[in-house]
């Protein structure tokens, strides 16, 4: 597939540049350690590899797998043990942690280099690489890395009260500022305008007005194209 049509085919779940995955992942990640990850192979292919002047653009999905090292990290899992747990998880574990929407749901280590996924209730939990669901007695072991908050996922409140095209729902894309009566983030559309142009952004997104166009831009800090 062109690298044209792999971008085209990730804007429904968002493209990522390396600054901004760090952003989003304040106050521990460091763009150096996405970019050494991304190089491990950890993450998997990009949607485009950067170069000079053209940044990294990583998927949704990408973001998820950086978020899943980064927390088994901070729980002390050496990066040994976690490659091989990440080198599992599928497309497919992704895409139903997005419709079972993921920003409800705990990702932790079960000790033994696996992984597991648990809900915020504590009702569920099951080990991502076999399915099978994980012992009560065992989730006591891990009640210390199980009771840490997503703070790393809770987003500080956004100013977008210039900005009435734009709104930031925690219940949306975790809270990251979309275009308002769509998932559709606002720093996808403003990239699009910055690098093809606004006229070619509303071709892509043809039910988006020119002035939600114009703001999502402006609240990323994008500059027009040049003619």
């Amino acid at each position: 597939m062109s690298e044209r049509g792999k971008t085209l085919m990730a804007l429904g779940e968002g493209v990522y540049t390396v600054p901004k995955i760090e952003r989003i992942l304040q106050p521990n990640m460091s763009q150096c350690k996405v970019r050494r990850w991304l190089h491990k192979g950890l993450l998997g292919e990009p949607i485009r590899w950067g170069s000079t002047g053209r940044p990294h653009l990583l998927s949704f999905q990408q973001l998820l797998k950086v978020r899943t090292i980064q927390e088994l990290r901070e729980g002390g899992l050496p990066l040994q043990r976690i490659t091989p747990a990440i080198r599992l998880l599928s497309s497919r574990l992704f895409e139903r942690l997005f419709d079972e929407e993921w920003h409800e749901l705990t990702l932790f280590s079960t000790g033994a280099g696996r992984l597991g996924v648990m809900d915020d209730r504590g009702e569920v939990a099951v080990e991502l690489e076999t399915g099978q669901h994980i012992l009560p007695e065992t989730l006591s072991e891990l009640s210390g890395y199980l009771s840490k908050t997503r703070k790393d996922w809770d987003r500080r409140e956004i100013d977008l009260e210039r900005f009435p095209q734009l709104v930031s729902n925690a219940g949306i894309v975790a809270g990251s500022p979309t275009v308002k009566g769509t998932r559709i983030e606002t720093s996808v559309v403003a990239y699009l305008a910055e690098a093809l142009g606004v006229d070619k952004a509303l071709e892509l997104y043809p039910h988006l007005s020119r002035e939600a166009v114009l703001q999502a831009m402006s609240f990323e800090g994008a500059k027009p194209l040049a003619a």
